[in-house]
């Protein structure tokens, strides 16, 4: 049996990875939509702030038990494509923590989604989510955060290899076909 694609999307905290998550879902539903964030917070009985704020050590060990997680996620559907939230690194308070090449890896990332947006509404949909505390940042580091996870997400591309695009905040039809590219370009 052929292993269907997972793909993950990527975007600092803000960048609008759930609404376009759900959004994709809704026009492709044969993926299965899952959430590192979430997938940990389950597995490990924490919060998404208790995650975030962890030290750097703890985020590297939580990265590994991810791997763990995603696969018990993905056991009987295989031949379903992956649309995973992800992290190319996590903003812990102190420093950014990046998510090792040898997770995504293990987590078998065929494509990069790579989701971008304006500092300015990033720090905007940050302050009208009460519900997720986010680590204030100013316009200079977010643009900053966002070039980094670039970087990242260019090296994950080149060391996997993975097919990687990236979009602005909210372009669905975009995403759509990027899938569509990676689901096309695996063999059958």
């Amino acid at each position: 049996m052929t292993v269907a694609p997972t793909t993950a999307l990527l975007g600092v905290s803000g960048a609008g990875k759930s609404w376009l998550a759900a959004r994709i879902v809704a026009r492709r539903p044969e993926f299965v939509r899952l959430s590192a964030g979430r997938l940990l917070r389950e597995a490990l009985h924490t919060t998404g702030k208790a995650l975030r704020t962890a030290p750097s050590n703890d985020v590297l060990q939580n990265q590994n038990r991810l791997v763990e997680v995603f696969r018990k996620a993905r056991e009987g559907q295989l031949d379903r494509p992956i649309l995973l939230e992800a992290h190319a690194f996590i903003d812990n308070d102190r420093e950014l923590v990046d998510v090792p090449v040898e997770v995504m890896r293990a987590l078998g990332v065929d494509g990069l989604l790579v989701l971008v947006t304006s500092p300015e509404l990033i720090q905007a949909r940050r302050a009208e989510d009460p519900d997720r505390r986010r680590p204030e940042r100013t316009f200079e580091d977010l643009a900053h955060q966002q070039k980094y996870m670039l970087a990242i997400a260019r090296n994950y591309a080149r060391q996997l290899p993975a097919r990687m695009a990236v979009i602005q905040s909210g372009d669905v039809d975009g995403a759509c076909r990027f899938l569509d590219q990676v689901r096309g370009s695996l063999p059958g």
